[in-house]
């Protein structure tokens, strides 16, 4: 079973769109323990002293793209590793984040805006542990 306790979402700039907000709540409500990060923009001189025992995964339109159910097997596989996701802003992420990452991903080969994608990545998590539970949420 997937535990959201140990993932965490770090992203560029606080979410402006209401709806988007709405649609984070109702995720965050079903996983309490995730944690969600807002910076006003990453400037790390080493990602790896930050988090030196993390699984870290960026989203960049250039990353591994996976359909659900191996998203799900993909991080029940870290075990109890802590995850930590890199979001961007419009901009992306600098090449320094993305070189410090043990995995870059995409979410889809099409271009979201950063805000809608920080809130698809949530849902995917959510689905993952749903799948990890055999919930019905996730229907193949």
């Amino acid at each position: 079973m997937l535990n959201t306790n140990r993932i965490s979402i770090n992203a560029i700039g606080k979410i402006k769109k209401s709806w988007i907000t709405e649609g984070i709540n109702q995720y965050k409500k079903r996983m309490p323990k995730l944690s969600i990060y807002e910076f006003k923009d990453f400037k790390f001189s080493n990602l790896r002293n930050l988090y030196p025992n993390n699984i870290i995964i960026s989203l960049t339109e250039e990353g591994k793209s996976f359909n659900s159910n191996d998203f799900s097997s993909l991080l029940l596989n870290y075990k109890n590793k802590k995850i930590s996701f890199f979001v961007g802003d419009a901009d992306g992420l600098s090449n320094d984040i993305k070189d410090n990452s043990d995995l870059l991903l995409s979410l889809s080969p099409m271009t979201f805006p950063h805000e809608l994608a920080r809130l698809i990545l949530i849902e995917q998590i959510y689905r993952a542990a749903s799948i990890s539970q055999n919930s019905p949420y996730h229907r193949s």
